[in-house]
């Protein structure tokens, strides 16, 4: 997993989804101007995912994408709510053409207010999460597949 390449990747989607966005960036230097409205890409935390039974590591990856739109252009609250909506689509299921990661489940869009120095913008924070394996399969270059069996009773009605 390269997680440079996973970030890019979904930088790039946003921004041929969404043409109204004017810069993507992943992990930003804030200064104070930029060219909005903007998303900001980052993986905020990794928690246990579930374990696919071949040895790799089993991670929940969250990621975040700000929404930063001019608080002073007219309809800039609508705006905002509008890309995050936007975003929210983009992101739900998109694997963003990278193998070995789950498609993205959409977690929550809200009001972010927690970063000091984007007090001069109206934020938005969307989040959500993939499920992604480290390491190699122990299961690689062997002729057996790991799979599973969903074991369950059959009941014919009459």
């Amino acid at each position: 997993m390269n997680f440079k390449d996973l970030h890019n990747a979904i930088c790039t989607t946003l921004k041929k989804e969404i043409s109204v966005i004017q810069t993507c960036e992943i992990y930003p230097a804030i200064r104070k101007e930029l060219v909005a409205p903007a998303v900001f890409v980052e993986l905020s935390s990794f928690e246990k995912g579930h374990d696919p039974g071949t040895e790799e590591l089993a991670l929940k990856a969250r990621f975040e994408a700000r929404i930063v739109v001019d608080g002073t252009v007219e309809d800039s609250s609508v705006v905002v709510r509008e890309l995050a909506a936007e975003i929210a689509r983009v992101v739900n299921r998109n694997t963003w053409g990278i193998k070995n990661i789950s498609p993205a489940e959409f977690l929550s869009a809200e009001v972010d207010d927690f970063k000091p120095e984007l007090d001069a913008y109206l934020v938005w924070l969307v989040e959500w999460t993939h499920e992604l394996h480290l390491g190699k399969s122990i299961w690689l270059g062997t002729e057996v597949i790991s799979h599973t069996i969903e074991i369950g009773e059959v009941h014919v009605r009459p």
